[in-house]
């Protein structure tokens, strides 16, 4: 106690510069209106900052969390666009088929598709083996050979699989082809990756009579593994073809393999059964 006693005594003129300062200046903000209001203003100012700043720090925070709401409501929509495709495939002329459209049959045949929402937990995009990996395996439902694609168009297939974790080959590598065509026309071909630039595929084997438009939208055609439809990217110019019958694109690729995040693996309800239906013609 007699310490800091002590110390008071000791420090009695800087305790009292401030005292008088903090009178002086509640003196001069309550008795003076323009020194209150620039007080005022700039208190709320500094208030407002740092409310700002504080908002900005919880929002990063909880950024990953919304992210994958996000998805997952992505995902959820996705399948269910998928269930009423295959209602809508299922109507018929006849009065009495619509008007159990919607009823609860157990015969109606359930989606083909669902979609199961996964995070990017490391990729390789620097070379020419590119491969993803995503934080969902085996126990989530995943297998070899399912379609990848994040909202903007389709990224790859899934290659191999453990019970946490898959890794997918996208289609920023030399090993992926898959059947695509120009939206609207009915002549498909192959769509590959020989590089160098990340961002540009190339989509080959179309005929002669294909006519090339800048901007024309790509999608998916013929697959075991993707839907019908889904985007692949753009055409921006004519590529060199490796026969003088067919023509080839390069295609802008509507995924961004650098700032890709969050995507969906397509389950296929039907593909084991359409891959046995289709191995048995094979001749021995």
């Amino acid at each position: 106690m007699r310490n800091f006693i002590d110390f008071l005594i000791k420090k009695s003129s800087w305790i009292w510069a401030i005292l008088l300062t903090g009178v002086s200046l509640y003196l001069v903000f309550t008795q003076n209106s323009y020194q209150r209001s620039v007080y005022l203003t700039s208190a709320n100012r500094v208030t407002g900052e740092i409310y700002k700043f504080s908002n900005q720090i919880v929002s990063y925070v909880h950024m990953q969390q919304n992210n994958r709401q996000l998805l997952e409501e992505n995902a959820r929509l996705h399948n269910e666009v998928e269930t009423l495709k295959s209602v809508i495939a299922g109507f018929t002329t006849d009065s009495i088929y619509y008007s159990h459209a919607f009823a609860n049959d157990s015969t109606t045949r359930p989606p083909q598709f669902d979609f199961i929402p996964a995070t990017v937990v490391n990729k390789s995009i620097s070379g020419v083996n590119n491969f993803l990996t995503l934080d969902k395996g085996i126990l989530d439902g995943v297998k070899s050979d399912m379609g990848v694609i994040s909202q903007m168009g389709i990224v790859g297939v899934v290659f191999n699989v453990s019970d946490h974790f898959s890794v997918v080959i996208p289609v920023v590598n030399p090993k992926f082809r898959v059947s695509a065509k120009i939206k609207n026309s009915e002549n498909s071909g192959s769509l590959g990756w020989s590089g160098p630039e990340l961002n540009i595929a190339q989509l080959e084997q179309l005929p002669k009579h294909e006519p090339f438009r800048s901007g024309d939208t790509v999608v998916t055609s013929y697959s075991r593994i993707f839907p019908k439809d889904l985007v692949i990217g753009y055409t921006v110019s004519v590529g060199k073809s490796k026969d003088d019958n067919f023509n080839s694109f390069n295609i802008e690729l509507a995924s961004d393999f650098h700032s890709l995040q969050h995507v969906m693996i397509i389950r296929d309800r039907f593909f084991d059964e359409q891959s046995k239906l289709e191995e048995s013609i094979s001749i021995p």
